[in-house]
């Protein structure tokens, strides 16, 4: 027997055996994913402190628990008051903020905010409205606000801004305070001294840290006084725009009249609306999925009782009601001015419903 051959063929199957068996353990062991992370990072210390008193330097830092990341941070802070030369750098788990040397206020309460511009490195989970607070004096102002926004229709409350303003401000370019409202439309401003101030919450859809009031939605409440309470004010949120539907042409709308006069009544549904009462004038448009368009104009006169409106034979198929009320009487939807203190003219919620052929129809119209 050739020994030398019967223990290399041994060391061959040796070997083999142990590679199986690795790579068994491998399939075996092979990882599953798990939850995304959804939390936070977590604040492990901060300076000053806060709430510090008798603080008058010129830099300022916060350590996390995990590596973080900045998005639109110049844009999201904000100092009050003014801090002149601020800056702000990310860097591992530490955010450094610094401003130029200067004379701080006395007995004053200083706060940045940094809405949620600062998340984790990997899922970039934000901590929502972080910020820093610390007085030059004696005390920290200890009084807040409260605000809930009401939108006109659904909105992501993440994407909106909270300005606090200092009230009867002509021009807006820059808040008192400021905040992001938490995922049910709360917001709460803490650390305010005694004071009014005018509520502004728009949606910064170029991300640039600034109100543009011709291009982006907003709402607004004056007069809101900071408290020791919890009581929240509602602040509403025009987050819509009206546009007039255009008209239809001349030659469309005789081609839709010849097709009613000598269309089979069992090819056209009869339409009713059931239209409810109300103490304002409404203009108010029914589009039939062709694009063949009515207008009509319902007077504030009608307080108290239901009306019908007999619309006949019309075409079968999808409609949309459409339409505002018209506050102010100028028979035009008006937008609102943040500046003129007035809302805009409230637009109805957009309905629809469907006629068939051959079917008599009594459609209730919704003037909210």
């Amino acid at each position: 027997m050739n020994w030398s051959i019967l223990f290399s063929m041994k060391r061959y199957f040796s070997f083999l055996a142990l590679f199986l068996l690795l790579v068994g353990c491998a399939v075996q062991s092979k990882p599953q994913g798990g939850p995304r992370d959804e939390t936070p990072p977590i604040i492990l210390s901060q300076s000053p402190k806060p709430g510090e008193l008798h603080f008058n330097g010129h830099e300022a830092s916060i350590v996390f628990n995990e590596y973080i990341q900045a998005k639109n941070l110049r844009s999201a802070m904000v100092a009050t008051p003014e801090l002149e030369g601020l800056q702000a750098t990310v860097k591992g788990k530490r955010l450094s903020i610094t401003w130029d040397e200067q004379e701080l206020r006395a007995q004053t309460t200083y706060r940045i905010s940094f809405g949620d511009a600062i998340g984790d490195l990997n899922e970039n989970n934000p901590y929502p409205n972080l910020e820093m607070v610390w007085s030059t004096g004696d005390y920290v102002d200890s009084l807040r606000l409260n605000a809930r926004i009401e939108p006109r229709s659904k909105v992501p409350f993440e994407s909106l801004k909270v300005w606090l303003v200092a009230s009867n401000t002509d021009t807006v370019q820059a808040p008192a305070f400021s905040a992001t409202p938490s995922k049910d439309g709360i917001v709460t401003f803490n650390y305010l001294p005694t004071d009014s101030f005018d509520i502004l919450v728009f949606e910064d859809l170029n991300f640039d840290g600034t109100w543009a009031p011709e291009s982006e939605t907003f709402g607004f409440l004056k007069g809101a006084a900071s408290s020791s309470d919890s009581m929240a004010y509602t602040v509403p949120f025009f987050n819509a725009f009206f546009e007039t539907p255009e008209e239809n042409s001349t030659a469309f709308m005789d081609s839709i009249a010849t097709l009613l006069d000598t269309a089979k009544s069992e090819n056209l549904g009869r339409l009713t609306l059931i239209i409810p009462p109300a103490n304002t004038t409404v203009f108010a448009w029914l589009t039939h999925e062709s694009g063949y368009l009515q207008s009509f104009v319902y007077p504030s006169f009608r307080e108290s009782d239901t009306s019908y409106i007999d619309l006949g034979m019309q075409l079968p198929g999808k409609y949309t009601f459409s339409g505002f009320t018209d506050t102010n009487g100028d028979f035009l939807w008006t937008p609102a001015s943040w500046y003129e203190g007035k809302a805009n003219d409230p637009i109805l919620e957009e309905q629809t419903f469907e006629l068939k052929a051959n079917w008599d129809l009594e459609q209730p119209l919704n003037f909210k």
